[in-house]
């Protein structure tokens, strides 16, 4: 059984990305629904109060502990269940995820896949719903479930330590970076007491080059950097290299450009190329950012 739950965990993080690449070309029959979802009583009138009905009561019709037979329709459960996640309020809907892992957790099969799911659609780069608040207590029960693999509550805790690590409001994460010119520093030394935009990019990535070349041209950015108000990092998430030095030296003049290898383990860096926003307190104002948001 053990082995089973961890080979539909590899199969899953391994398969995941060609999965959602061949239903972006091949689109299936929309399933029959698992189960008869709540429905709020015409008496609630309030749009999150009736989100907040249906929340609590979405999974009263289906018993998670026996398993599951039919995984394409659960996951179609799924999604819809998170899709009710942003009208609804933020208690209800962690009470409603605790509810669920507990109730789920006595089938290991079951429990690990919904985990999986919440990772999809709450956590990974393609999530429907991104949202950190709603993904940790997914993430924290499996850490907190002693039956599951050592190397699955690992994974999902260097998550929960990333997480919370990169929370909007907290302070930038530190880490010891090589510019250039192969002179070390920390990052914290770097940050702007403006605005700073830390740009991650390996120079490697399908977009990378693009990104900085629409990055650095941007008329806007550039008009606030000459002004003092604005600093770009743009950090390559490897160890300093001559090779890498010499290419990233041609970047932009007026980036600070530095590599680490600790970077990736350190921010929550979803996408590539992504920009974390640091405001003027040096706290992370937001994160993830795609670099067309920010050069439209």
């Amino acid at each position: 059984m053990k082995k089973n739950i961890l080979l539909l965990f590899l199969a899953f993080m391994t398969l995941g990305v060609y999965a959602q690449e061949a239903a972006e070309t091949v689109q299936p029959e929309e399933p029959k629904p698992l189960f008869k979802y709540p429905q709020a009583p015409d008496t609630i009138t309030s749009f999150q109060d009736r989100a907040n009905y249906v929340i609590a009561r979405f999974w009263n019709e289906f018993d998670v502990s026996k398993q599951v037979k039919d995984g394409v329709a659960f996951e179609k459960a799924f999604s819809d269940y998170v899709e009710f996640f942003p009208h609804a309020h933020k208690n209800i809907v962690i009470n409603s995820i605790r509810n669920l892992m507990n109730k789920a957790q006595s089938n290991k099969t079951n429990f690990l896949l919904i985990g999986m799911l919440a990772e999809k659609y709450l956590y990974s780069p393609r999530a429907v719903f991104a949202s950190d608040e709603a993904y940790l207590p997914f993430a924290e029960a499996v850490v907190k479930n002693k039956s599951m693999k050592k190397e699955v509550r690992e994974y999902y805790r260097k998550q929960i330590e990333r997480i919370n690590q990169n929370m909007l409001g907290a302070a930038c994460p530190d880490i010891q970076v090589t510019d250039t010119d192969g002179n070390k520093s920390h990052l914290s030394e770097l940050l702007s007491d403006k605005m700073t935009l830390l740009f991650f990019n390996d120079g490697e990535c399908s977009n990378c080059a693009l990104d900085r070349i629409k990055l650095s041209t941007s008329v806007h950015l550039n008009k606030l950097i000459s002004e003092g108000n604005l600093k770009i990092i743009c950090i390559a998430p490897k160890k300093y290299s001559d090779d890498w030095a010499a290419d990233a030296k041609t970047w932009a003049d007026n980036w600070t450009v530095v590599a680490s290898d600790d970077a990736y383990k350190v921010f929550d860096v979803r996408i590539a190329p992504a920009i974390f926003i640091i405001n003027d307190q040096k706290k992370i104002a937001d994160k993830n950012v795609p670099v067309s948001v920010l050069t439209r």
